[in-house]
């Protein structure tokens, strides 16, 4: 099976490239053999992380097979890729309001054209604040043979999508599971077993104003300093471990935000991750945490699933971002409501840093089955 995958890589964050992990995962369950073609919109990058990551693809797997990196800009590239693949699929992330979205419908159109299944795999929806934008999702949506949401409420924003362009919306052929992501950490906690440590692992990011109205983005950034502060002076006996989880400056290297925290505050205990960590590092800090705190939304799948000893600041869109939609999927028992801080709303204070030992009880099994529908859906592919 000869598979192209497109989307945001080039830009990959650590939560990209565990998508792209867990995407391998379900090809090597349902394909004897397969082989990738990664779009990439700055090829040099995924061509270095693809390097460090492909010894963990292959612990995923059990399995060895190619990938072969293009620029996904270039439409002359695309197309001949396009041409030699059975299926284009768009590898999670969210379908939101930048210009390379177009890059994707173009792509999904031409690859119908010619005869090709074409997936989204994973994907989320939104933000979406202007109407051009909602309507490539829309034509996305419809060019598509499979579609798979990473939660519910991508489905509901799908569907307020169809609703303001008149356009019928068939719920039977749209379908939620879990973030890919989910499914590389399981694959990973299978064969690592967890040695507790003595830090606190907490991932920020400088607060994006796209995801705001309100343009604020400087008093949740200042917020954030002290909250850090408040955190390294009531656990003076742990290192306070800084994880970027984007080492790339075109989408914000972490390590920048992460750095000025610590030089303007001087705490000994606070130490950031400078030196790049692979995805499979990343993933054992935050297993063996004494307890993390998560800000990026892929920081947040990770510390669920691996640790499942987490604090949550939400700086999407309140009760419709990406977090609070993963969240209102996989915590039924509403664990991390009293964990969980939207920072567009609520104090940002270290107040919800209690009973720091209690674990999330991850239901495995449902998990598993949740995300079969990937399984199922690949299988489709086949005929």
């Amino acid at each position: 099976m000869k598979i192209t995958i497109i989307g945001w890589y080039g830009t990959e964050t650590i939560g990209d490239r565990a998508i792209l992990a867990g995407l391998f995962s379900f090809f090597a369950k349902v394909y004897d053999d397969f082989e990738i073609n990664l779009g990439s919109l700055y090829p040099f990058f995924s061509e270095r992380t693809t390097n460090e990551d492909f010894s963990f693809y292959k612990e995923l797997t059990k399995k060895d097979f190619k990938i072969e990196i293009f620029n996904s800009k270039d439409s002359k590239e695309l197309i001949h890729v396009i041409k030699q693949s059975d299926v284009v699929a768009m590898g999670g992330g969210p379908l939101m309001d930048i210009s390379e979205l177009f890059m994707v419908e173009y792509a999904f159109k031409k690859a119908r054209k010619l005869g090709k299944k074409t997936a989204l795999l994973g994907c989320g929806v939104g933000p979406l604040f202007h109407k051009k934008y909602r309507k490539s999702v829309l034509e996305i949506v419809q060019h598509s043979d499979i579609v798979i949401l990473r939660d519910s409420k991508s489905k509901e924003n799908l569907q307020e999508i169809y609703k303001e362009f008149n356009r019928y919306f068939d719920e039977s052929a749209v379908n939620i599971s879990y973030d890919p992501a989910v499914e590389c950490v399981l694959q990973f906690n299978k064969e690592n077993t967890p040695t507790q440590q003595d830090y606190i692992a907490i991932n920020l990011r400088e607060f994006p104003i796209e995801y705001n109205k309100q343009n604020d983005s400087k008093n949740i950034n200042e917020e954030l300093k002290r909250f850090i502060k408040n955190v390294a002076l009531k656990y003076t006996d742990k290192d306070i471990r800084l994880i970027p989880m984007h080492y790339f400056h075109i989408g914000n290297d972490d390590r920048v935000f992460l750095n000025s925290i610590a030089m303007d505050l001087k705490c000994e205990n606070i130490k950031v991750q400078n030196p790049n960590l692979t995805l499979k590092e990343t993933i054992e800090v935050y297993q063996n945490a004494y307890f993390n705190i998560g800000m990026r939304f892929h920081s947040i799948v990770l510390q669920t699933i691996a640790s499942a000893k987490n604090y949550i600041l939400d700086y999407t869109e309140p009760k419709k971002g990406k977090i609070y939609g993963f969240l209102k999927d996989i915590d039924k028992d509403r664990f991390y409501e009293s964990r969980y801080i939207s920072l567009q709303e609520g104090e940002i204070s270290t107040e919800i840093l209690q009973n720091e030992s209690e674990q999330f009880e991850l239901n495995v099994d449902e998990i598993d089955k949740h995300l079969k529908i990937y399984l199922e859906k690949l299988e489709e592919m086949k005929r």
